[in-house]
C-alpha cells in the first residue's frame, strides 16, 4: 500500500513514516515543514512540500497514493489559540478538502482527532458514543472535523487519541508526560497544575501502531476509535508519583490554585476488541527515550522553542516570510526537500 501523510514530517508523523515503511508500505510525507529539524533516516520515504489547504498541491498527491493518514494540525491548546482564523482553516475547512478529495477517489482516509473531544467529566467514563464537550478550539475544530469523515460513502477511520507521550524525531516537551520527565531531569522537579483531573495517555509508537492497524482492517466495524489503553487513565497527581518512582531524589511541587477545563477517564474496549489492538508502551519506556535523548544531547535542554508548539509560533510569526512557511503556496513541483 502507499500510503500519503499529511502532516508526516510532525511528532507523530515522523514516527508512523518509519513504521509504516517498515511494515512493507510504501510512505508519502507531505508537510508545510514548519518545524524543522533532521529528516527522517530512510532514503525511501519520498516528501512533498505542500499546504493541505490548496486542493492543487493535494489532488495529485492523493492521485498517486492508496490511502491517506490526516495528522495535520495546529495542535494543542495554546498554539491554536494564538490565531484563531488559521486554527479554523487548518484544522477545520481543510477537512472538507481532503474528506472531499477521499471520497471522490475511494480512497480509505484515518482521520486524527482528539479525546480531548470529551472536554469535562467529573466521574464517569467516556466511550466513543458519548456526547461531546469540547472545551477549547482546539477540540473544537477537532470535534467538528470528524462530521466530514462520518459522511456517507466514504472510507474512513476517525482516531481519538488519548494525550500522546514518548520521543520522536521531532521532539515534544509540550505533553504532560514529557513535561514531567523533562523537568524532572533538566530541574529535579515535577510541577503539578491542580492535579485531580482524569488524562488518558497513550505511547507515541502505540499510536504508530493503531494507525497501521485502522489503515489495513478490511472493513472495520465503526468509524471511530478511542486509541490508548483502560489501564493508561490516570489523575495527573498520580501520574507524576508513578514518574517520580523511576527517578530517585525528584521532588513534586503541587499548584493546587492552578486549574484545567479538560478532565476525562476513556473507554478503549473498542479498539482493543475490534482492532486487536493493545497498548505494549508505558511510561517507563518514556522515562528511558527521553533520559537517553537527554544524555547523548539528542535534546539539549527545555528551552528551545522548537519543542515547545507555543513558544515556536510566538517566536516566529513575526519573522519575515515565516507565516508564508506556515501556508506554501502551489508547492507540489518542490519534492524531495
Amino acid at each position: 500500500m502507499k500510503v500519503l501523510i499529511l502532516g508526516g514530517a510532525g511528532f507523530i508523523g515522523s514516527v508512523l513514516s518509519e513504521y509504516i515503511y517498515k511494515q512493507g508500505d510504501e510512505v508519502i510525507v507531505f508537510d508545510n515543514f514548519l518545524y524543522e529539524r533532521k529528516k527522517i533516516k530512510s532514503g525511501k520515504i519520498k516528501y512533498i512540500l505542500g499546504d493541505i489547504c490548496n486542493i492543487n498541491d493535494l489532488l495529485p498527491a492523493v492521485a498517486e497514493s492508496d490511502a491517506v493518514v490526516n495528522l495535520a494540525a495546529i495542535s494543542n491548546d495554546p498554539a491554536s489559540d494564538l490565531q484563531p482564523e488559521l486554527t479554523w482553516r487548518i484544522n477545520y475547512k481543510a477537512n472538507e478538502i481532503i474528506a472531499g478529495l477521499c471520497k471522490a477517489t475511494n480512497k480509505r482516509v484515518i482521520y486524527a482527532s482528539s479525546c480531548s473531544v470529551y472536554g469535562f467529566a467529573k466521574k464517569g467514563v467516556f466511550s466513543e458514543i458519548s456526547k461531546l464537550n469540547p472545551v477549547t478550539l482546539y477540540a473544537r475544530t477537532k470535534m467538528l472535523s470528524e462530521a466530514y469523515y462520518l459522511a456517507p460513502d466514504i472510507n474512513s477511520v476517525i482516531l481519538r487519541f488519548a494525550t500522546v507521550y514518548g520521543n520522536s524525531p521531532k521532539p515534544r516537551l509540550d505533553l504532560v508526560v514529557n513535561t514531567m520527565v523533562g523537568t524532572s531531569y533538566f530541574t529535579g522537579e515535577i510541577i503539578v497544575d491542580g492535579g485531580s483531573q482524569w488524562r488518558p495517555i497513550v505511547h507515541i509508537k502505540d499510536v504508530a501502531r493503531a494507525i497501521y492497524l485502522a489503515l489495513h482492517i478490511a472493513k472495520p466495524k465503526h468509524r471511530i476509535y478511542n486509541v490508548g489503553s483502560n489501564e493508561q487513565n490516570y489523575q495527573i497527581k498520580d501520574l507524576a508519583e508513578i514518574i517520580s518512582k523511576f527517578i530517585p531524589g525528584i521532588k513534586i511541587t503541587h499548584k493546587k490554585e492552578s486549574t484545567d477545563d479538560r478532565s476525562y477517564k476513556v473507554d478503549f474496549s473498542r479498539i482493543k476488541k475490534e482492532l486487536n489492538f493493545k497498548a505494549n508502551h508505558s511510561t517507563v519506556d518514556a522515562i528511558n527515550e527521553l533520559y537517553g535523548a537527554f544524555k547523548s544531547k539528542t535534546i539539549k535542554n527545555m528551552h528551545e522553542d522548537e519543542y515547545f508548539r507555543v513558544k515556536y509560533l510566538i517566536t516566529n510569526m513575526k519573522k519575515k516570510g515565516f507565516r508564508k512557511r506556515l501556508i506554501p503556496n502551489n508547492a507540489y513541483a518542490r519534492q524531495n526537500v
